[in-house]
């Protein structure tokens, strides 16, 4: 053992965990933490000008590197403004050990300033939230966080730091947990058995794929159990590249508006990483009958048959199960069922190219419109992009168009906001291009949600991370004017009160212009794709502002 104190303890610890990066927004109360952090530029610190900011850049990096993100925040005030990131990190299952300072503990009770209930605050959005109470403790509560954030279900843990704890001296040995076999939790044979002879008997299957699928990198299990079923396959809102977008059973994004027509014509509903189902309004009439049968595999044992009755509910590592499930339908299908299963597969891929050639059409038609529509931006975009480009989509309204014209069929080729708070995009990108520096990195982002972390261009120009940001500018909340319709129907036409960005207009480029970034804008459809091609080849973050039709 060594004596030393419990900040210099906790950057040994960091160390040992493999900590790259640490990504924050300090106070005074951070002081110490900021103070023993400065003697180790091993670890890399990337300062975010809000707390959002901080904590997204640690979640995209989180599920670019698959490993944990690690995030200081500025006590009371500054995780109360991470929170809309951290209900993301929550909701998306994403491992980060985030902490911050607290007040000296004997001055707790004189209610000071930046003091309060922090481990009651980071409870509600964390899988565990607790407090450093004494120093020779500190080596527990970090090997803990690590092991909790990483478990499955994995995501983030939130740790308060007190002043006091920070500069006591304790003799200090760190042993790291080595991986855990129980973040690889082996499905029940036996009903993996009874799913796959459900499977044998399906007629109209379908596969809804979710994020659970990237977490636990299934991707290939996937698209077999699919080929091996005969399924249409959907991507679940929010969902990364779960599936690859150019596989002839593949057919976009599940969205609650068709639902009912889809299930219609499914016997055997298979859903895997996702929530059965997430929508944001009550449904008047029931979304699952008795006519289909519904089939659930997922890590989280919480989300199986949460909701819905199941026939058949797979619990354990994704991977594993999907692997599983696959090797004992290869041994249950008969002849004359894998003939079914081939004329099915023929048939969804007719479907799919009858999907493509629509899409294709209603492109042409609209390819010269002005303003831009957001069609010919993502073809432009396509045709422009480099092997291997990461695409970060935080457009939200745009989001089924994006999945219908760029093409994402590699692992981590596609991320997406997996929670409810809009702004994740810009900063998230610059974790990903930390995670994945060898390639390129686009962020597609709706106006509204550049607003709420248009300070990310900031820490993009400082620490030069080059994300090419395409900003789709409507000048409105597109996505709560197109809610507003569908819940009241026609006549909410024109009544859009505090949906409108348009007066005064944003100016996209000079806000990345005076945060040091290059921005471009577009406002004709035959600029768009000279101007794409500069910004994709930059070695510097930079900014493209296009000025897309946004009619609801």
């Amino acid at each position: 053992m060594t004596t030393m104190t419990a900040k210099e303890a906790l950057m040994q610890i960091l160390l040992s965990e493999g900590v790259e990066y640490v990504f924050g927004l300090p106070g005074t109360t951070e002081i110490h933490f900021m103070d023993a952090l400065e003697d180790h530029p091993e670890i890399k610190y990337i300062l975010g000008l809000h707390e959002c900011v901080a904590v997204a850049i640690a979640d995209g990096y989180s599920r670019a590197a698959g490993k944990p993100g690690v995030v200081n925040l500025h006590t009371l005030p500054g995780l109360g403004a991470a929170m809309g990131m951290l209900i993301n990190a929550r909701m998306g299952g994403v491992p980060l050990v985030v902490t911050a300072g607290q007040q000296d503990k004997a001055f707790l009770l004189q209610e000071p300033g930046l003091s309060g209930d922090l481990v009651g605050m980071g409870r509600q959005f964390s899988k565990w939230s607790t407090e450093v109470d004494y120093a020779y403790n500190l080596a527990m509560v970090m090997r803990r966080a690590f092991k909790v954030a990483t478990q499955a279900p994995t995501g983030p843990v939130f740790i308060s730091l007190p002043r006091n704890v920070m500069t006591d001296t304790i003799d200090f040995e760190y042993v790291p947990n080595p991986p855990l076999s129980l973040s690889r939790l082996r499905p029940d044979q036996e009903t993996i058995n009874r799913t796959a002879d459900l499977l044998v008997k399906a007629r109209t299957p379908a596969i809804i794929a979710g994020n659970g699928i990237v977490k636990h990198d299934a991707l290939a299990e996937v698209v077999k159990l699919s080929e091996l079923i005969g399924a249409g396959v959907y991507s679940s809102w929010g969902s990364d590249a779960s599936f690859p977008s150019s596989h002839p059973q593949y057919l976009g994004n599940f969205d609650m508006r068709p639902l009912r027509e889809i299930l219609r014509s499914t016997d055997v509903l298979v859903v895997i990483g996702t929530l059965v189902f997430k929508s944001p309004s009550q449904p008047s009439d029931p979304i699952l009958t008795s006519d289909t049968k519904l089939v659930q595999i997922d890590s989280d044992p919480w989300e199986i048959g949460k909701n819905f009755p199941l026939t058949a509910g797979i619990g354990g590592d994704i991977k594993l199960a999907l692997a599983e499930l696959n090797d004992a339908l290869e041994q249950k299908i008969p002849t004359e069922v894998r003939e079914a299963t081939r004329s099915r597969a023929k048939d969804i891929a007719q479907q799919k190219k009858a999907l493509v050639e629509s899409f294709l059409k209603i492109a042409e038609g609209e390819r010269d419109n002005i303003p831009i529509s957001v069609s010919r931006l993502m073809l432009d975009l396509a045709d422009s992009l480099k092997h291997g480009t990461v695409i970060v989509d935080d457009s939200w309204s745009y989001s089924a168009i994006v999945r219908r014209y760029v093409d994402c069929t590699e692992p981590k080729s596609y991320h997406r906001v997996r929670g409810d708070t809009i702004g994740w995009g810009m900063p998230a990108a610059l974790g990903i291009k930390l995670a994945l520096p060898d390639r390129p990195v686009v962020a597609i982002v709706g106006d509204g949600g550049a607003m709420f972390s248009i300070q990310s261009l900031w820490t993009a120009a400082k620490y030069n991370i080059p994300v090419t940001y395409i900003i789709c500018h409507n000048a409105s909340y597109r996505m709560v004017k197109q809610g507003k319709i569908s819940e009241l129907g026609p006549q909410a036409r024109g009544r859009f009160l505090g949906m409108e960005l348009d007066n005064p207009k944003i100016d996209f480029c000079q806000v990345a212009q005076g945060m040091g970034v290059l921005g471009q804008k577009v406002e004709r459809p035959e600029e768009l794709k000279e101007i794409l091609k500069i910004a994709l080849v930059s070695d510097e973050p930079n900014l493209v502002e296009v000025a897309v039709d946004g009619t609801v």
